[in-house]
């Protein structure tokens, strides 16, 4: 039984996973790629896209064969009912993990970019706060704002873009292939985490209300975010070359280079308002998933009451997950790039092949049986 009885449509579904994968990516994975792919940076958004293609593919999958049910409903079928248990049980434990470094992380940069003299508890507890109240108004909520903010962020980024085209040196983009092809598909795995997070659409798609071209606009949310990066990665790269990799947060840096008429400075403001606003859906993504999730497998009825006791567990593992600035950035590398790999991307990927499996299985029997 679905905890929420609001509906969102295909369109606000793509453009609601906009943000939910570049409002953390567009200021970090800059930095990551260039670490490992050095001046073919711009092709790591490329290889890592393929597992974002991947995981649309088995969130579409599952629900073509277990049709309004989310992923957490469906494992119960799949795969028996104490193992799909565990299958849930596994997200719970993960979703508070990735919710509270998504909340420690927009804390962390605020307070160190722009308002180092507030505590860090206030700016993350208002974020939660507000995240919390948009998700008990339920996914048409949800939807809604992320309509409004994403229509501000691309026009924001739009104009960061063009305020840096004369700063930039197409030139730093050689050599290409330096060392192969290696080095790119290295630097792909940052981007690729992030790709992993498409999986929320396994979550979402049963309260889409239209699902005829629910794939066309998934795959156009895609592009759009692979865009997005590549466009970012080369921005970063063509203005400050060999020194994206010494900066955690080189797109700020680069909006940092911004000045018409000596009068029209400090741009960076702007990529912040872009972190706030994407940050917002992004949280609010998340902890709706978490509450869903956890009403499922507790067999409520209504996942309401439960946001904001999660609400405020995420805020505690912001804190328990992470002491400091530099804890952030280890779990941003590549061991929590794999482990976030594992629960948005394998884990989905086996229990999609159980699925299958099982399907062909029931074909066979009823074969048999004829």
């Amino acid at each position: 039984m679905l905890t929420d009885k609001g509906r969102i449509s295909e369109v606000q579904l793509a453009i609601l996973l906009l943000p939910t994968v570049l409002a953390t990516s567009i200021l970090s994975v800059p930095s990551m790629t260039m670490h490992y792919a050095g001046h073919d940076m711009w092709l790591s958004p490329i290889w890592g896209s393929f597992i974002g293609l991947i995981v649309i593919g088995i969130s579409l999958g599952i629900h073509r064969l277990y049709p309004n049910k989310t992923i957490i409903q469906s494992s119960l079928q799949i795969i028996g009912w104490f193992p799909g248990k565990l299958f849930g049980l596994a997200y719970l434990i993960y979703l508070p993990h990735l919710t509270g470094l998504i909340i420690r992380e927009y804390g962390e940069f605020i307070v160190t970019n722009a308002l180092p003299r507030t505590p860090l508890f206030v700016v993350m507890g208002t974020m939660v706060i507000v995240c919390t109240l948009n998700v008990r108004l339920g996914i048409e909520v949800v939807g809604r704002t992320s309509q409004i903010f994403v229509t501000i962020i691309t026009a924001l980024l739009l104009l960061t873009f063009l305020l840096l085209i004369k700063e930039l040196r197409p030139q730093e983009l050689l050599p290409v292939f330096e060392d192969g092809m290696l080095p790119s598909m290295l630097g792909s795995i940052p981007p690729a985490a992030w790709f992993s997070e498409y999986i929320v659409i396994a979550f979402l798609l049963p309260y889409v209300n239209h699902k005829r071209q629910v794939g066309k606009a998934m795959i156009g949310s895609l592009l759009f975010t692979t865009m997005t990066m590549i466009v970012t990665n080369l921005v970063c790269l063509f203005l400050l070359g060999d020194l994206t990799d010494s900066f955690t947060f080189p797109m700020l840096i680069a909006a940092r280079y911004i000045t018409i008429a000596d009068f029209l400075q400090h741009i960076e403001a702007v990529i912040v308002a872009v972190w706030i606003f994407g940050i917002f859906v992004k949280i609010s993504v998340f902890l709706y998933i978490f509450s869903t999730t956890t009403a499922e497998w507790f067999g409520l009825n209504d996942y309401k009451p439960v946001v904001a006791p999660l609400a405020f567990l995420c805020l505690a593992y912001s804190y328990w997950v992470v002491s400091s600035h530099p804890d952030v950035a280890k779990l941003l590398s590549v061991s929590g790039n794999l482990y976030t790999l594992m629960l948005l991307f394998c884990f989905p990927a086996l229990l999609y092949v159980c699925a299958l499996v099982r399907k062909l299985w029931n074909e066979r029997m009823k074969g048999g049986a004829t």
